[in-house]
């Protein structure tokens, strides 16, 4: 009898100990983790930091905002909850990379570019997000109608008038946006010297003409 006891105490001494082990080690790996975490979260706060000052001093590199990360899956990004940040950074530097001040009457890398700089900025100015960064975004997405316009003569009613409805748009959700203010004024002033295309409608605001809502406040010097 005290024979066939003794492997069983031994056995359950054995599983008791092993599991004395797991829970050491699982709590030793939770705790690397969080250390790993935490340190991921300050590379993202200085490389936001670093790279804004980049990108201010002329820098369009790909790594901006892009630090490298020890913990995988993102989960430091999550944890900052940076996406929007991440996101409207990214539509600012494709429009930067768009060169709007140009006019590449033959280069299809570059409009393509601003293609998807429009695309970047529109999704930003038709969200949820906080009301003065969607109008940046859609004063900047007129902007590159605006840009466009100057390169098709022969849509450039059109481009005209999707920018005289983005400028609005920003107008609208920040009253204070100078930028857009003058750059509405220059799109309409540019859109009453455009060719207006047979059965092309000029746009109009709520309150009825064509120029109102320009002007409304100090111009600002445009984009």
């Amino acid at each position: 009898m005290l024979t066939g006891g003794r492997p069983k105490l031994l056995g359950r001494f054995v599983v008791r100990r092993g599991i004395r082990i797991v829970a050491v080690v699982a709590g030793l790996s939770a705790g690397i983790a969080l250390v790993l975490l935490a340190t991921d979260v300050l590379l993202w706060q200085r490389a936001m930091g670093s790279s804004d000052t980049r990108f201010a001093s002329g820098s369009l590199a790909n790594g901006l905002w892009k630090p490298d990360q020890l913990v995988p899956f993102g989960a430091a990004q999550a944890l900052l909850g940076v996406d929007d940040d991440l996101a409207y950074r990214q539509a600012v530097r494709a429009f930067v990379l768009g060169r709007p001040r140009d006019e590449p009457f033959r280069s299809t890398e570059l409009l393509g570019q601003r293609g998807q700089a429009q695309d970047l900025l529109q999704s930003i100015a038709d969200s949820n997000s906080e009301p003065r960064r969607r109008a940046e975004a859609a004063n900047l997405v007129g902007v590159l109608g605006f840009a466009n316009a100057a390169i098709d003569q022969d849509q450039a009613y059109v481009y005209l008038s999707q920018s005289i409805v983005r400028f609005r748009q920003a107008i609208l959700l920040d009253p204070g946006n100078d930028d857009a203010k003058y750059n509405l004024e220059l799109a309409l002033t540019r859109l009453e010297k455009t060719p207006r295309p047979s059965g092309q409608k000029q746009p109009r605001s709520s309150s009825g003409g064509a120029r109102s809502g320009a002007g409304t406040g100090e111009p600002g010097s445009g984009y």
